[in-house]
Parts: structure tokens; sequence; C-alpha cells
């Protein structure tokens, strides 16, 4: 590759040359090769435009078409001139001579035609190329800057909802715009783990995320907000397996992880009580299950069942969990909550189905 690369800009500078340089170097190349020839055999025998043919193709190669066809003239004159009979005449030769001739003619503005296509063809490549890079240098900067917009609105968005809640006329008022303003933040920071290039480099139709790199940075995220420099006693401990889901999967996801971390912080451990909050993410055949425990006093009961079905919570079932149940339903899948196997803590559980529906 790297020859390559020197080869094509030695051909880009040659054929930049000034117009009168490039023939002046020609007829050189001709002369050149017609003295050597005489120098090596004053008489030759054989074809004789072997050598000249390659001053074409040099000529053809190294400056233009203009350049190959002055090559072929020349070597055509200096072949009749010097090693034709009768030596040092330019009559027409016949017979054999005359065939040579043609034949050399023939070669020669073939070699010049197909030199040339191939040089056009391969500017026409390198500006083809030049112009989708500036096109993928162009997507991902749009890319970047809607990322960045959609966090700054976001951002925007939180911080209007908490400044409505501190002048909200009641305490319920208050508590509703707060809860807004926690959920706008966790969009905001799912949307800021999503990589929207991600994926399209390899002819994906939609945009991809690994869901390793999506819930630890997320998991991450979620701990650096919650427990500020580490004064906290609580511990997250998350694992995931690498799989491959699409964008608009990874919303959904993403928000149901953040929302059952996130409980489980504020209400599993209260008064700095030291625990676990252990979250996986696995595939269980043809379902991926998110998995999010904790070792704590449990969460504040809201009429659940286990296994009840998403789209019919219980009537006394709280905002959050229907919230969660929504956000499942967008999957195809369910979300249940449950105490620990143990009796300790509580276990959410996210299940929605490998293969999306209608793909």
């Amino acid at each position: 590759m790297p020859q390559r690369t020197k080869l094509a800009r030695i051909l880009k500078r040659s054929r930049a040359l000034p117009g009168w340089l490039r023939y002046l170097l020609t007829v050189l190349l001709v002369g050149a090769a017609a003295g050597l020839r005489l120098a090596v055999d004053r008489e030759p025998l054989g074809y004789p435009f072997g050598h000249l043919l390659v001053t074409v193709v040099l000529a053809a190669a190294l400056f233009n078409h203009g350049a190959g066809l002055l090559a072929t003239g020349l070597s055509a004159v200096v072949g009749v001139l010097l090693h034709m009979p009768p030596s040092g005449s330019l009559g027409l030769p016949s017979g054999r001579e005359a065939v040579a001739l043609v034949l050399f003619l023939v070669t020669a503005l073939t070699i010049t035609v197909v030199m040339e296509a191939l040089h056009r063809a391969v500017a026409n490549l390198e500006r083809a190329q030049l112009a989708l890079i500036r096109a993928e240098q162009a997507r991902r900067l749009i890319l970047r800057e809607f990322r960045h917009r959609t966090r700054n609105d976001l951002g925007s968005l939180v911080g209007l909802l908490m400044l409505r809640a501190r002048v909200a006329p009641s305490d319920a008022a208050r508590e509703a715009l707060r809860e807004a303003a926690d959920h706008a933040l966790a969009l905001a920071r799912v949307h800021a783990r999503l990589a929207l290039d991600e994926g399209l480099d390899r002819d994906a139709e939609r945009v991809e995320v690994c869901t390793r790199d999506f819930v630890h940075g997320l998991c991450a995220d979620i701990e650096a907000a919650q427990f500020g420099q580490g004064l906290r006693p609580v511990r997250l401990a998350a694992a995931a397996d690498a799989h491959v889901i699409s964008a608009e999967r990874a919303v959904p996801l993403g928000l149901v992880l953040n929302e059952t971390v996130t409980n489980a912080l504020k209400y599993a451990f209260p008064e700095d009580r030291p625990g676990l909050v252990a979250i996986r993410f696995t595939r269980e055949e043809d379902v991926f299950v998110l998995h999010v425990a904790d070792d704590g006093i449990g969460l504040p009961p809201e009429g659940e069942l286990e296994g009840a079905p998403p789209g019919a919570p219980a009537r006394d079932a709280g905002l959050g969990t229907r919230l969660l149940r929504a956000l499942a339903a967008q999957l195809r899948g369910r979300f249940d909550r449950r105490p620990g196997d143990d009796g300790r803590g509580t276990v959410a559980e996210l299940r929605f189905p490998v293969v999306e529906p209608g793909r």
C-alpha cells in the first residue's frame, strides 16, 4: 500500500507539470531510447520498435495522452529512420517493415488510449472517495451536534422543571415536577450513552448499540450521579453480555435500567445502610433478560403480583411501576418485581425478545 501511494503521488506530480515541459521530456525519452539502442547494437535485429514502445508507455503513464501521441509519432519516425532499410531514409517501408510499423502504431495508440482512460478512472475514483469522506465527516458532525443539542435541551428541561417545583403551590405538585425532572434526567443520561454512528460502518440498516458498553456506561453514570464522591456505602456491580441491539430498543432498555437502579438506591438502603445492587444483562435462548437485584430492605409495596401481565397492573400499582411496564411493552416484553430469593431485598426483571418484532 505505501509503494502504491508513493507511485500515485509521482504520477500526480508528473501529470501536473507544464505542457511544454512534458513534451520536452517526451522528446528526450524517445531520443534516449534510440541512442541507447544504437549504443548497444549498431545493427539492430528483430522487431525495431520494441525499445521505442517503452517510451510510449512511459510518456502516456507519466504525462498524458498528448505526450503519448507525441512519443508514438516520434518513435515511428525514429524507427523508420534508423532501423528500416534504406538506413537514414524516411521513405515508407514495404513488406515486413510496413507490417511492423503498422503493428507498432496500433499498439502504441491503444496503449495511449488505455493509459488515459485508466488515469481518468483513477481520478474519478479519487474524487468520489474524497466526496464520500467529506460526506462521512459531515454526517458524524451532524450526529455529534444532534447529541450535544439533545443533552442540552434535556438539561434545560430538567432545570426548568426543578425551578417550577420550587414555586409549586402544593406538595403533590412539587413531587410530580421533581419526578418529571428525574425522568427527563434519565432520558438525557440514556441519550448521552448512545453512539448514534455505531454500526453504520458495518453497513447496518440502523444504528446499533453494544449492550455491554451501554449497560456498563449507564451504570457508571448512575453511580457517579447518586454516590457523589463515594460517601454512600452502597456498591453497584454490573455484568452485561455483549450483544447488538438497535438504538430504538436501547432507549427503553436504558430507561428501565435507570429507573430500577435509581429506585433501589433511593429506597432500599435508608440511613446510609451498606448494600449491593447487582445488575446483570444476559441472553436466555430467544429472550434478553435485564436483572436488577438489591440486598436492602425492599421497595415500598405497590400491589404487584409476580408474573402479572404488562398490560394489566394492579389498581394500586404506582406510577413508577406503570411507567416500567409501559417501557417493557415498547420492547414487546414484560416487567416483574418481586422480593429476593432469600426474602431480602428486591428483584426487578425485564424480559424482551431477542428478535425485534417486524424484522
